[in-house]
C-alpha cells in the first residue's frame, strides 16, 4: 500500500492524470479497454495493473473510483499541486503519507459518483481553497451520507433543520450539529388564584408566572457542510 501511495502521489505531481478521458473511466473495469486507454499514462499503467491482475470485482471497481477521482483534477496547475504535496508531505502531524490516505479514502468511496465529489474536494484543497483537514473531514463526511441525502443537501440553501426530521441523521453523517439557543423567559405579571386550601410558596408562584419561549433546539449546517456546499454546489 505505501508504494501504491507513493506512486499515486507521483502521479498527481507529474499531472499524469491529464491523460485520463471520459472513456477510460467507463472501461476501467474491462482491463483489455483499459491497458489500451493507458499506454500513454506509464506510471498510472503501473497501479492500474496492480490491481487488474486481481480478477476481483471489487478491484476493478476500485481501478474505477480511482480513475473517477483523479479525472475531477484535471483543470488544476502543476505549480499548485506540487506546492500543496510537497507542504503535506512535510507536516509531521500527519502519519499517514498523502498517497496512503488518498488510496484508503477512494477506497471507502461506495461507488464512482462519490469519488468524482471527493475528487472535486481534493482539488479544492490542492486550491488552497481549503485546508487538509477541512478536506478529511469533508471526505468523510461524504463516505457516511447516503448519495441521494448528499445530493439532496449539497442542492438545498436551508441553514437548519428539525431534530425530529432529516436534522438528526444529517448530524450523525458530520454535515450538521445541534445549537442549543438562549431562552427568553419572561415573567407574567398575572397572579393567579389558588383557592382557599393551598398557600403556595413564593418559588411556585414564581414558577407558574415564568414562561420560557423562543426555547427550540434544531440542527444547524456546520463548518465541513458549509465547505461540501460551497465547492460542490456549483456541479449540481
Amino acid at each position: 500500500m505505501s508504494k501504491i501511495g507513493s506512486e499515486l502521489v507521483q502521479v498527481i505531481k507529474d499531472k499524469e492524470f491529464q491523460g485520463i478521458t471520459k472513456d477510460l473511466v467507463e472501461t476501467a473495469i474491462d482491463t483489455k479497454l483499459a491497458e489500451g486507454l493507458l499506454k500513454d499514462i506509464p506510471l498510472l499503467s503501473t497501479i492500474i495493473g496492480t490491481f487488474n491482475t486481481v480478477k476481483n470485482i471489487k478491484d476493478r471497481l476500485f481501478v474505477k473510483k480511482l480513475l473517477t477521482f483523479l479525472y475531477e483534477l484535471k483543470s488544476i496547475s502543476e505549480d499548485k499541486i506540487v506546492e500543496q504535496i510537497i507542504k503535506l508531505e512535510d507536516d509531521n502531524k500527519y502519519k499517514t503519507k498523502v498517497g496512503e490516505k488518498l488510496l484508503y479514502i477512494i477506497d471507502k468511496c461506495e461507488d464512482p459518483d462519490k469519488a468524482s465529489l471527493t475528487g472535486a474536494l481534493f482539488k479544492t484543497y490542492l486550491e488552497n481553497k481549503i485546508n487538509y483537514d477541512e478536506f478529511l473531514a469533508a471526505a468523510n463526511a461524504i463516505e457516511r451520507t447516503p448519495l441521494p441525502d448528499l445530493l439532496y443537501f449539497i442542492s438545498n440553501d436551508f441553514d437548519n433543520c428539525d431534530l425530529e426530521g432529516e436534522g438528526s441523521e444529517y448530524v450523525s453523517y458530520g454535515l450538521m450539529e445541534i445549537r442549543i439557543p438562549q431562552p427568553k423567559i419572561k415573567i407574567d405579571r398575572e397572579t393567579y388564584n389558588y383557592g382557599d386550601t393551598y398557600v403556595p410558596s413564593e418559588d411556585e408562584m414564581l414558577q407558574d408566572r415564568m414562561k420560557i419561549t423562543d426555547f427550540e433546539i434544531k440542527a444547524h449546517v456546520n463548518w465541513t457542510g458549509r465547505n461540501i456546499r460551497e465547492h460542490l454546489c456549483p456541479r449540481q
